[in-house]
């Protein structure tokens, strides 16, 4: 092998060891591994500095760390990437709209960062601020319960306040019923459709769109019940299965009386007589919280005075509930003409179609009312 042959470092004439030949050969090798060496850590050291400079370039405006105080941002509609940075760097919560473009463009699920208000940190690495509005369960929600049986006007306060609204934005919007999205065959306002239900309601929506989140829901539970179809088979029209289904909400204490109330309702509207159900006079006196009406109360001159009137009211007398929208549409089998709620503590109610009898039930009715101060301001409200 060429160079590992000894005597190639010996005189050919005297076979004398050659040191001039060997100091040659060595400074060669030497020379072979120094520019090897050089090659090699050459390029280590431009790889550590170039390591060095794009760690400097990626990191110089962006910050370490997991942050530091909590800070709710809003991230606009339509924004995009340069946009959500700008948003997070003037909220403090990155260092650039370089650094957020880069983390953006490094995650393949940037793209669907949603508006909304979101829970951050301030000072946050870009990417962590990526992934945390990636995050659903940072998203800031509003939230609206609209409570079975309330009426629109005890809703209003209830809108106004979960959507950071005016009552007077919240009136306007009611007044203007027919671009609620209400269903075409609604009459006389908003009352029966907002549906009850505890909702997502936009942020920043004015008040249309927050209520027109409760009548949206309201014609999916129609459509679900069948509603406009399966009115037919009670003999009412849709309106009709929503007042009626308004009572019911008002009258009964509990869940399984509600289909014979309702067959009580179209028994009496049958024989032709007057419903006399007080719920729907409190409705036209705007009493709510009480059990028993004055002698004024239900002698008012209204529409809405069940004793006077026969039929169903004009309008539905609160936002009822799927349950008792299904009632209405499906009343149980019965002859009642009377019921009566005994002992309200329990819900007890007697159904009848004796008229002594619903008296007799009527006497154990007072007597709970005068049984404790507590029962007797149920029934009277003081």
């Amino acid at each position: 092998m060429s160079g590992s042959n000894p005597g190639e470092w010996r005189d050919p004439e005297t076979g004398e060891v050659d040191y001039k030949e060997v100091g040659y050969k060595a400074r060669s090798a030497f020379a072979v591994i120094l520019a090897f060496v050089v090659l090699v850590g050459g390029g280590w050291f431009l790889f550590t500095k170039a390591a060095a400079a794009w760690k400097e370039y990626s990191t110089a405006d962006d910050y370490d760390g997991t942050g530091v105080a909590a800070v709710v941002v809003v991230i606009p509609k339509g924004a995009n990437a340069s946009k959500i940075g700008e948003v997070l760097v003037a909220a403090g919560v990155v260092k650039s709209t370089k650094a957020f473009n880069h983390a953006a463009a490094a995650n393949p699920n940037s793209k669907q960062i949603q508006a909304g208000k979101y829970n951050l940190k301030t000072q946050l690495p870009a990417a962590t601020a990526v992934a945390m509005l990636l995050d659903v369960n940072n998203l800031v929600r509003n939230w609206m319960t609209l409570k079975d049986g309330r009426t629109v006007a005890q809703q209003i306060p209830v809108i106004a306040k979960a959507a950071s609204l005016s009552e007077d934005e919240v009136k306007a919007a009611v007044k203007d019923w027919k671009n609620l999205g209400l269903p075409k065959w609604a009459k006389n306002g908003l009352e029966g459709f907002l549906f009850p239900e505890t909702y997502e309601i936009p942020d920043g929506g004015n008040a249309q769109a927050v209520i027109k989140v409760a009548t949206k829901h309201f014609d999916d539970v129609a459509t679900s019940l069948n509603l406009e179809a399966e009115s037919a088979n009670v003999k009412l029209t849709p309106y009709q299965v929503v007042i009626a289904a308004s009572i019911i909400e008002k009258e009964v204490f509990k869940a399984e009386d509600r289909p014979k109330v309702a067959r009580v309702i179209y028994n009496r509207i049958a024989k032709g007589t007057p419903l006399q159900m007080d719920s729907i006079i409190a409705y036209a006196v705007g009493k709510t919280g009480v059990l028993n009406l004055t002698d004024a109360d239900l002698n008012i001159d209204s529409p809405y005075n069940s004793r006077k009137h026969k039929g169903l009211p004009p309008g539905p007398i609160s936002n009822p509930s799927k349950a008792s929208l299904d009632a209405a549409l499906h009343p149980a089998d019965g002859d009642w003409l009377y019921f009566i709620t005994v002992d309200p503590s329990t819900g007890e109610t007697l159904f009848t179609a004796d008229y002594n009898e619903f008296l007799a039930g009527k006497q154990r009715y007072l007597q709970w009312c005068q049984a404790s101060d507590a029962n007797h301001k149920v029934c009277y409200g003081k």
